[in-house]
């Protein structure tokens, strides 16, 4: 008995942890998507990238180029008439586009290709890296796009991490934000799960779990567990003598922290645990 108390108190608080997450990352998405992150991420990785921090000389043209960025008009002067950006650039279009800008026409000789690479790369870290890329390659256009394809793809790896960081950073404020306007309190789901483990019982049966924010709000409200705001959760924060705000805050804060995780390991661990709790005695 006190092992399934245990186990339940366990899926109450994962399934408690995946809703959240699911709420965070469906807000999350949502910024992400109306302040452009990505593409905007993407765009200053290609600037750093090609040293062009203005984005007046050779990021300017990739993002002209057809192959890079299909969409725009490929028309724009300056790094502000730069008004579409896409959210992804494939490394072998990149490295396709580089070597047209930069006039590498198949056939030419070492010589010639490096002759044209210092008349149409200003840039003399970019110019002494493509000039290395033409010896080992022996003059070969195929090597050299496939050298400058996975330097591109090694460059986009940093700025994945970049976006990353970024994206936790933003996810935690939003989590927090969440949790105290959800008023979902780890501790406090944890009492009313122990007190009351057959709340938890109803996810025994082999039934979807809920793998949006509004199913999985509703499902977790569907188990009664104590979240939400009313007069009486209002009252346990300022009106008793205890430390009740205290709690609620480390509670609240627990909850956004879970939430880094990701909804996708949550919803694998409760998965996981649901199977654990079906293979035992009922």
């Amino acid at each position: 008995m006190f092992g399934s108390t245990i186990l339940d108190l366990a899926i109450g608080l994962i399934f408690t942890f995946l809703t959240i997450s699911l709420v965070t990352s469906a807000v999350t998405e949502a910024f992400a998507s109306a302040l452009a992150w990505r593409a905007n991420t993407l765009l200053d990785g290609v600037k750093a990238l090609l040293n062009d921090k203005d984005l007046s000389g050779l990021a300017l043209d990739i993002y002209n180029h057809g192959l890079v960025n299909p969409c725009a008009t490929g028309t724009a002067q300056t790094g502000a008439n730069v008004t579409v950006k896409p959210s992804y650039i494939d490394p072998k279009q990149f490295a396709s586009a580089l070597i047209d800008l930069a006039k590498l026409s198949p056939g030419l000789d070492v010589q010639t290709l490096k002759q044209n690479v210092a008349n149409n790369v200003a840039d003399p870290q970019l110019n002494k890296m493509l000039n290395g890329m033409i010896d080992r390659a022996g003059g070969n256009i195929n090597r050299v796009r496939d050298d400058i394809a996975g330097w591109f793809d090694t460059g986009m790896d940093r700025v994945a991490g970049v976006y990353k960081r970024k994206t936790q950073l933003w996810g935690l404020a939003i989590a927090i934000i969440c949790a105290i306007a959800l008023n979902v309190n780890t501790i406090k789901m944890a009492q009313a799960l122990w007190d009351q483990p057959m709340v938890m019982k109803s996810l025994a049966a082999p039934q979807p779990m809920g793998e949006t924010a509004d199913a999985a709000v509703t499902q977790l409200k569907g188990l009664g567990l104590p979240f939400g705001w009313d007069q009486k959760a209002v009252a346990s924060l300022w009106h008793t003598p205890d430390w009740n705000w205290l709690f609620a805050l480390v509670g609240w804060l627990i909850t956004a922290v879970a939430t880094l995780f990701g909804a996708p390991f949550w919803f694998d661990t409760l998965q996981r645990f649901t199977q654990l709790r079906g293979a035992g005695s009922k």
